[in-house]
């Protein structure tokens, strides 16, 4: 529930220059899979924290909203925080921007070796595979010029 999310935003240059600044279009729940995941899990929440086991530390339910209220409140709370990835992802398709060796679809030199590649966002931490594909970088590299 809600850790594969379907919706997709987009990054867009401004400018050529590099110090232009980049248009970002989050598109948070533009999948209404993503709302619905996202309401099942509030209702997650309310059972554990006002099941028999939590009672001795709760006051009060921060909010009992439904319906519209509810998504509302989803919508305006909804940020994200760290472990961003998929923004630059590897693959074959028209989506794609790296090939499997990180190397920048039509861009002669440039790799990318970070989280970014991943072409969907793990279920658990990033720093793991960003790990391997820091390592798989490095042996391309190697092995690119001659020292392996």
């Amino acid at each position: 529930m809600g850790m594969r999310p379907t919706s997709r935003g987009s990054i867009h240059l401004t400018g050529a220059k590099a110090s232009d600044p980049l248009r970002v279009q989050a598109n948070y729940l533009s999948d209404p899979k993503n709302l619905e995941d996202m309401k099942l899990g509030v209702q997650h929440a309310r059972e554990i924290g006002n099941g028999a086991a939590l009672r001795p530390y709760t006051k009060r339910e921060h909010t009992n909203m439904s319906g519209t209220a509810l998504e509302e409140y989803i919508r305006n709370g909804l940020v994200t925080f760290w472990h961003q990835s998929g923004t630059a992802k590897m693959g074959r398709d028209f989506m794609s921007v790296v090939d499997a060796e990180l190397k920048v679809y039509g861009v002669e030199g440039l790799r990318i070796a970070d989280a970014s590649v991943l072409p969907s966002v793990t279920t658990g931490n990033t720093m793991a595979p960003c790990v391997i594909i820091g390592e798989r970088a490095a042996d391309l590299l190697l092995n690119e010029q001659g020292a392996k």
